[in-house]
């Protein structure tokens, strides 16, 4: 019998059982692929990652990135959380950045301390947002969320920064609370698309937005807090915020209110002539619990 060490923490929050739950095995290895996708579905988090040495000696680790239903090359609250782990329990003594092999690519994570304590994660994507397809279908996307076609104001698109994401634009924040995604209706019009990760959106204000995140084919009913589909949405709000065409623009984004774990993430983007050269995601994260898996 091996025993594995993890820990627990909650990302993009700065509360104890706000944002988005993850478990971080700090040293995975010897497990196969499917002992690994066994674990995330025990801990039947959003996410579960697992930490190996890393291929190339100049980065700090390798991560892998499972749900309860497969693995993902790239996301948003993993990479943060399991930063935020590695630093807080020494592994990375004094680090200021961290570059974690995930199956994107190399992600830089920086390391905000303050009071000699992990204050705050950030990463910067390995991949720009990408503009994948558009979904003109209105009436549609309204109906797989449960609302009226009015609610939906602009077509759906289809934008990944390594996970791809239909971004639906809602016309209020009321109508982003009433959506219930129809399992049906969405396997009817999404569920073989490249966009089967649904991710409405409403604006608050000119910097805030508040989103939802539905990903049933990986087996994540809703996301408290989806760092990836933040990074994307950068590509549509620079798209569709033409105003600032260089510069750095930064936006909160609201989300997980609506599954009692309120989550804030940090957006950021570097534009030149209105298109993202650099994207960064970042946020708090508090350290829950930590224990032994005996496999």
């Amino acid at each position: 019998m091996r025993q594995f060490r993890y820990h627990t923490c909650d990302v993009f929050t700065d509360r104890r059982f706000g944002g988005n739950p993850l478990a971080v095995l700090t040293d995975a290895r010897g497990l196969d692929d499917r002992t690994m996708q066994a674990i995330a579905r025990e801990f039947n988090f959003s996410e579960t990652t697992f930490v190996t040495p890393p291929a190339d000696r100049s980065h700090s680790a390798r991560v892998r990135i499972f749900t309860p239903g497969g693995e993902l090359p790239f996301a948003g609250h993993p990479t943060v959380g399991t930063a935020f782990v590695l630093s807080s329990i020494g592994a990375t003594p004094g680090a200021s950045e961290l570059v974690l092999e995930e199956g994107v690519g190399p992600v830089r994570v920086r390391i905000d301390r303050r009071g000699g304590q992990v204050d705050r994660c950030t990463l910067t994507t390995a991949r720009l947002p990408e503009r994948l397809a558009s979904i003109g279908k209105r009436a549609r996307l309204a109906a797989m969320l449960g609302l009226h076609a009015a609610d939906v104001v602009a077509p759906g698109e289809v934008w990944s920064c390594g996970v791809a994401f239909t971004v639906i634009p809602l016309g209020s924040v009321e109508a982003l609370e009433r959506a219930r995604l129809d399992r049906e209706r969405w396997l009817q019009l999404l569920g073989e698309h490249e966009g089967q990760k649904v991710y409405p959106i409403a604006r608050v204000d000119d910097s805030t937005w508040r989103v939802r995140m539905f990903a049933p084919s990986v087996g994540v009913a809703e996301d408290p807090a989806t760092g990836s589909a933040a990074a994307a949405l950068a590509g549509w709000l620079a798209a569709h915020e033409p105003a600032t065409s260089r510069g750095t623009r930064h936006w909160r984004i609201l989300q997980g209110k609506e599954v009692g774990r309120p989550s804030e993430i940090a957006l950021e983007a570097d534009l030149i002539a209105g298109t993202p050269s650099a994207v960064r995601v970042g946020g708090r994260c508090v350290m829950i619990g930590d224990g032994t898996l005996r496999l």
